[in-house]
């Protein structure tokens, strides 16, 4: 299982309006179990929530990258979201204005939130696909780079 293989347009929100973590957190996640790719909700912020409070995701670069491999995922995704502005990630750190959320089944044995952390970054370096985060009009615009990029 591949990155783009696990993003879906429907889990990408352009604009994000939230004022904190918690908020652009539920939003994302909301988009997940909506499209079914969670068995529980409750279930899986508690655990994101929890990997959390252990160490930030907040990658610099205006970039979080929070993950979960818990019993609460149905099927590995990825949701993102572009906030309409910048927000404190709470960690004394850069302020966020990307935010890539992991959500790995453990029945997933092909696939581990490192190995789509580090695509992610490899990504990030790419002034291209930073630029194309900034204007992208729609999520299948950022899946089709993505394809295009991993297919080099």
């Amino acid at each position: 299982m591949t990155l783009q293989q696990i993003m879906a347009s429907e889990n990408i929100i352009l604009d994000m309006e939230v004022t904190d973590k918690n908020q652009a957190l539920n939003k994302l996640a909301t988009a997940l179990d909506k499209s079914g790719r969670l068995h529980s909700l409750k279930g899986f912020m508690v655990d994101v929530k929890k990997r959390e409070s252990i160490e930030s995701t907040n990658m610099e670069m205006g970039v979080a990258i929070p993950h979960s491999k818990c019993e609460a995922i149905a099927v590995s995704s990825v949701a993102m979201a572009r906030l309409k502005e910048p927000i404190d990630w709470e960690d004394g750190g850069s302020l966020v204005k990307y935010v890539f959320l992991l959500a790995v089944s453990p029945e997933d044995d092909g696939i581990t939130h490192l190995e789509v952390i580090s695509k992610i970054a490899e990504l990030l370096i790419e002034e291209s696909f930073l630029s194309l985060l900034s204007t992208a009009i729609d999520g299948m615009t950022i899946i089709t780079y993505i394809q295009n990029y991993m297919a080099q």
